[in-house]
């Protein structure tokens, strides 16, 4: 019971702090969200939304087995380090190959791959918060 409710713990700080991220993205990087109305997404996502909000507890999930499994070290240091080689070993290649088959800017690549590790990192903060409590 209390892994379910650490993983949904999770979940749900990781999708209130996206949204923040997200809306912090469009005021301080407007051009990335113009990128956003180019031909190659999806301009009616409305039956796909819902992803985007289950995203943030499937990510959880898998993390925190990352997490129990990793020997990284204690506290923040293994949440930074479990961040970074998730950025390193299952967002790197992915957004490589996105990068090379849709039309996006290098910068937005880099926001996705920064995006993704600061999910991470929070997750493991809330898998670390949760173990002491």
């Amino acid at each position: 019971m209390k892994t379910t409710l650490t993983i949904l713990l999770a979940g749900v700080i990781v999708l209130i702090v996206s949204v923040g991220i997200l809306y912090g993205l469009i005021s301080f990087f407007p051009q990335v969200i113009e990128e956003y109305y180019s031909p190659v997404f999806r301009s009616n996502s409305f039956n796909t939304d819902w992803l985007f909000y289950v995203h943030p507890f499937v990510l959880s999930a898998a993390l925190y087995w990352f997490w129990n499994k990793s020997t990284a070290g204690s506290g923040i240091v293994k949440a930074l380090k479990v961040s970074l080689t998730y950025g390193m070993v299952a967002m790197t290649p992915v957004l490589l190959l996105t990068f090379s088959a849709i039309d996006i800017s290098v910068f937005m690549v880099i926001t996705w791959l920064v995006y993704g590790m600061a999910q991470a990192a929070l997750a493991c903060l809330v898998f670390e918060w949760r173990g002491k409590v």
